[in-house]
Order: C-alpha cells, then structure tokens, then sequence
C-alpha cells in the first residue's frame, strides 16, 4: 500500500487547495493548519502552487468525517487510510446500539459519593473518559459535576473527605485521558501551571487536555509552582504560551505575582480562572485573559497562525 504521505505522480489528476476546499467543505486555513501541524497530508506543487491527489481528497474527507464524530485531528492525523476506514465503519456499527447518556448521572455519582464508593465513582468516571471525546468529557460530564460539588460544598451538604475524594478521582481520570492523547511531532508547545499558593488544578487539566486533544504539544506542569521554575519550563522546553489558573483569591505571594507580571522572553503569559483578575490587575503588558475553557483552543489556533 502507498505511503499515505506520498506524493502524487504519473497523470493522476491534480487539484489546487481552493479546489481542495470546495471538494471537503474544509476552509482553505483548516486545510494549511491540518498540513502543516499534523502532516495530515503531504500535496505537492506545482505552477499552481499546492495541488493534491484524488486519494489525498479522499482521505481529508475521512478526517474530516471523524473530526465530526468527536475524534481530534491531532490524534488521528497520522492514521493510515485503512485505520481511518476502520474506525468509520466503527462509528456506523456504534451508532446502531444505544449511545450511553451524554451527560454525567450525577444522581448516581453523589450516592456513590455520599457512601464513599470509592470504586463506584471511578467506574463511572473512567467509562465515560472511554466512551466520550475529550471535548465531550470536559463540558458535558467534568464541568457539570464540578458545579454541582460547588453547590453541595456552599449548600453545607458536602463533607471536606467526599470534596478530597471525588476530586482526587476527577484528576486521575482527566491526567490519564492527558497522558493517553499523541503528541505529534513539531506542535507548539504550551505550558500549563498554576503559580505559587494555588493549589487548584482541575481546571487547569480541562484547559490541557482540550489543548492536547486539539493537537498541541502540551507540557502540565501542575499546580503550586514557582515562577521562575514555569518560565525554565517554557524556556527549555521551547514553549510559545504559558496558560496559568487562578483559582483561590489571595493565595499568591506578592513576590510571585510581581514575577509572573515579567513575562518570559519570547513566551506568551495567558491567564484564566476565577481570581485572574489577582493578576492581570498587577500587570501591565503581555497578558491576555482566558475568559472561559471554550476559549483556549480558539485562542491557540489564533497564535499558531
């Protein structure tokens, strides 16, 4: 079988990226991005610049099929033609059965949770960290369970011990969805840290695992970080972005947000959470706000450009 990256050649018939376009439905730049940041493709040129191959239109229209299923393009751009061939005839034989519910039972979760089953809990959490897309698992099922822990914490009817477990149980399941996610070659690398005095980090590993699903190269450093250590990640590492939570208002040490003000050379320092106005008020440039988690990738396929 041909290299799915392989060069048209002989009197194949050939076809501009404008073409390309009206052919896919994909615009001209997700057609550049997909080339440039995964290899998706490879077309060759000519006079009229990028031309593509009727395979490579077959196959675009594959990824772009899948993309629509809830598959990231980071993750199956490097697929071959029959993986992808596979996993569309998986998609039409799942769609045949029952779709399990797309948005967490949280009725089930807090009786779990109020018994301390602890392996209830997982269960449920891990099934629809296999079942579900990253995007799908971070705003249909961990976010409205976040929400509805707050309002049992305000609301007196949540033990400090079933906040603890249940959040321990949400940053292993979303830590191991991170780590399962590709990292293709040559991404932009972005950090992602809480600094010094906070200690929050599920919001912060929703913000990575929708970067990573989305195709970047994401370094998680954690929470409660040093700045000077954050900026020798991004440094070394070669990262273009740092994104920063904060959560807990007036935990951070002056000090530190007097150093995360300086933002690193070269290094973009975007901040999000709810106490980022802590910080964004003390600086004075090179900081941008992240308003909401539907915002980050947006905002990186932005600065990619």
């Amino acid at each position: 079988m041909a290299d799915r990256r392989s060069r048209a050649i002989g009197t194949e018939p050939l076809y501009p990226i404008r073409a390309v376009s009206r052919m896919t439905g994909l615009s001209v730049d997700t057609l550049r991005a997909w080339e440039r940041r995964y290899e998706a493709v490879v077309p060759t040129r000519n006079d009229r610049g990028r031309v593509y191959s009727e395979a490579q239109v077959a196959r675009l229209k594959r990824l772009d099929e899948l993309v629509k299923l809830g598959h990231a393009i980071g993750t199956i751009a490097r697929a071959t033609d029959d993986e992808l061939d596979q996993m569309l005839r998986g998609a039409d034989a799942h769609a045949a059965r029952p779709e399990p519910p797309p948005v967490a039972n949280l009725e089930a979760l807090t009786s779990a949770l109020d018994r301390y089953d602890l392996e209830a809990v997982e269960a449920t959490l891990n099934r629809y960290a296999v079942l579900l897309p990253p995007r799908e698992l971070v705003f249909s099922v961990v976010l409205p369970l976040l929400n509805h822990i707050g309002e049992r914490w305000q609301s007196g009817r949540l033990r400090p011990s079933q906040e603890h477990l249940v959040s321990a149980v949400i940053r292993s399941m979303l830590g191991g969805s991170l780590r399962a996610i590709a990292r293709p070659t040559g991404s932009p690398r972005v950090v992602f840290a809480t600094p010094s005095g906070d200690r929050h980090e599920l919001g912060l590993l929703c913000a990575a695992l929708l970067a990573a699903a989305a195709g970047y190269g994401v370094l998680y450093l954690g929470p409660d970080l040093p700045a000077a250590d954050i900026f020798h990640a991004a440094e070394w590492s070669g990262a273009r972005v740092i994104v920063l939570s904060l959560t807990a208002p007036a935990v951070i040490p002056p000090g530190e947000i007097t150093a995360l003000a300086a933002a690193a050379p070269k290094c973009e320092v975007w901040v999000g959470g709810p106490a980022a106005s802590q910080l964004l008020t003390s600086a004075r440039a090179g900081m941008r706000y992240i308003a909401a988690l539907t915002d980050i990738v947006p905002m990186l396929d932005r600065h990619a450009r």
